[in-house]
């Protein structure tokens, strides 16, 4: 039996997935391949132990387990076929398999579904639908200006969870033209405007030196952005490297081919420099406060509070602690399993230079080109 998949996309093609893990690949190599390739021969599912290659074997549709909170957890996603680590889209985020139960098949109805044991059916596509709602799972950045829906990247929740609760989104600023990084719907960094069709203001990704280059479609039905892969056509295909960038749980967008992370630490809280956005805050969070990443530890007798809760990202512990005149700092870890929930101190820290000491993000403030700690 024959199983090809045909994917109906938008007008701006795929700027990144919805459903993603918080990666933002080449939108328009993966518009090709769904479109216009058979993607399963010889059978009519696909299971954990089977996976889908495209005919020119860039990409891959299979499950896969991400994250350590969950260990047994899977989920089904689309990945470059040279690094299965890094799914730019996953079918069911918000809802990892337990096992290895999972099963894409098309039922006699024609209705595409992923069903696995213990849980209601995902469903991608119903023939009773039109052609078009396909295109839900498969979503650009940006604005659709006829139904005035927006679309962004979440990131994960922690570095275990990819649940999509994360405290960062990446988005398309249709109106100063840029793409920004919001917690918590807070623009916390940004590219500055786009230039060109290989630059951004703020330093960013030079496009020019990579393979692929930055496209903003604007009209009165829709604004978008987007990029799209130029691969050099003299270089074999086993040996192309194509662009990925990834945003991290901390706020942070990591070029995966390049290593480059921007924003994340970069962004202490007072600095607006590199495209960092200065924190909302109290009067006591003056300009020269700061957090700083610093070995060290607390002595017994500092008071400390511990907050559970599982929705809280290591991030907005820092944002807490920051407006919190009494707080010195947080922990780099969360105090549950999946690396969630709080806790914060108060009071004197003592650095250690060794290098074995933990790590704490730790509010300092500079005094005339001196740090000191605060207390």
């Amino acid at each position: 039996m024959l199983l090809t998949f045909f994917f109906l996309v938008h007008e701006c093609y795929l700027a990144w997935l919805a459903g993603s893990t918080g990666s933002f690949c080449s939108a328009y190599a993966a518009i090709t391949l769904w479109q216009h390739n058979t993607l399963y021969q010889g059978g009519d599912s696909l299971n954990s132990s089977t996976t889908l290659v495209s005919k020119n074997g860039l990409f891959t549709l299979g499950f896969t387990r991400l994250g350590s909170a969950e260990p047994n957890a899977s989920y089904l996603g689309i990945s470059y076929n040279n690094d299965t680590s890094h799914p730019f889209w996953l079918a069911n985020r918000g809802k990892p398999i337990a096992d290895n139960s999972g099963v894409l098949a098309i039922d006699g109805s024609g209705n595409m579904k992923l069903t696995y044991s213990g849980g209601d059916p995902v469903e991608f596509y119903s023939s009773q639908s039109s052609a078009t709602n396909i295109t839900a799972i498969l979503e650009d950045s940006g604005i659709n200006h006829r139904t005035g829906r927006t679309w962004s990247l979440m990131s994960w929740l922690s570095d275990l969870v990819p649940t999509p609760t994360g405290a960062f989104t990446f988005e398309w600023d249709t109106n100063g033209k840029k793409l920004v990084i919001k917690r918590r719907d807070v623009i916390y960094w940004t590219t500055g405007p786009l230039r060109s069709n290989t630059s951004f203001e703020i330093p960013f990704l030079d496009a020019a030196v990579l393979d692929f280059s930055f496209i903003n479609i604007s009209n009165a039905d829709e604004d978008c952005f987007m990029f799209t892969v130029s691969a050099n056509q003299f270089t074999p295909q086993g040996q192309r490297n194509f662009s990925m960038w990834q945003l991290r749980f901390d706020g942070g967008i990591e070029d995966l081919s390049t290593g480059r992370v921007y924003g994340r630490s970069s962004c202490k809280g007072n600095n607006k420099d590199g495209g960092c956005e200065r924190w909302s805050g109290p009067a006591c969070r003056r300009n020269r406060n700061s957090f700083e990443l610093r070995r060290g530890y607390f002595v017994n007798t500092v008071p400390s509070k511990d907050d559970y809760n599982s929705s809280l990202s290591i991030s907005d512990c820092m944002d807490i602690c920051w407006k919190d005149c009494d707080c010195v700092g947080v922990t780099t870890r969360g105090n549950n399993a999946n690396n969630t929930g709080c806790t914060f101190f108060y009071g004197s820290f003592t650095q250690d230079l060794s290098g074995n000491a933990i790590q704490y993000h730790i509010i300092v403030q500079d005094s005339s080109g001196k740090r000191n700690w605060i207390w």
